[in-house]
């Protein structure tokens, strides 16, 4: 087998089992699994991921079962986190960290030899 065709062959092996993956993932009945899932790789018919999860995403929303989860109020679950874009503010970082932590040892060390500070 020539080495073009067999890395086509591996890679349409990724993209078919990816599929597979993810319709298995779904908990439908094994057959209306493999349905889904030979529909959008026949629609697809590439080596690429993309194609294939998008032809997969089209033929689920085709077949009304892109629902989603439903909490016991009926609410819609996200499956991701909401995406928080405000701003980051930056922090000013400690140049000497190694001084820092021995500042912080000897203040420790002085404060549990000799006690508490009183003059606070």
């Amino acid at each position: 087998m020539p080495a073009l065709q067999q890395k086509n062959m591996e890679t349409w092996q990724v993209v078919r089992d990816r599929v597979l993956l993810y319709v298995r993932a779904m908990d439908l009945p094994p057959f209306e699994g493999l349905e889904i899932a030979l529909e959008s790789l026949k629609k697809a018919n590439t080596y690429s991921i993309e194609e294939a999860m998008d032809s997969l995403a089209y033929t689920i929303g085709k077949r009304g079962l892109n629902k989603g989860v439903l909490d016991a109020q009926g609410e819609h679950i996200a499956s991701v986190p909401p995406i928080n874009k405000g701003v980051m503010v930056s922090k000013n970082f400690d140049r000497t960290p190694w001084l820092t932590a021995l500042k912080i040892f000897i203040h420790r060390w002085t404060r549990d030899l000799f006690g508490p500070s009183r003059t606070r």
